[in-house]
């Protein structure tokens, strides 16, 4: 920011940190279903191996 930011400046910034939030949101939500899948993945394959026991 400049030493003596105008309404377009704080505009500016307003905008950029909206677009880091966005972006951080949908890597927060890409990891969380991401997890998701693995442990569904993990679960499955548990429950496969457990019919194949005696």
């Amino acid at each position: 920011m400049p030493a003596e930011p105008r309404a377009g400046d704080l505009d500016a910034a307003y905008v950029q940190r909206g677009a880091q939030i966005l972006a951080c949101d949908g890597a927060r939500r890409l990891a969380v279903e991401t997890l998701l899948a693995e442990r569904a993945m993990q679960d499955a394959h548990i429950s496969e191996a457990a019919k194949d026991r005696p």
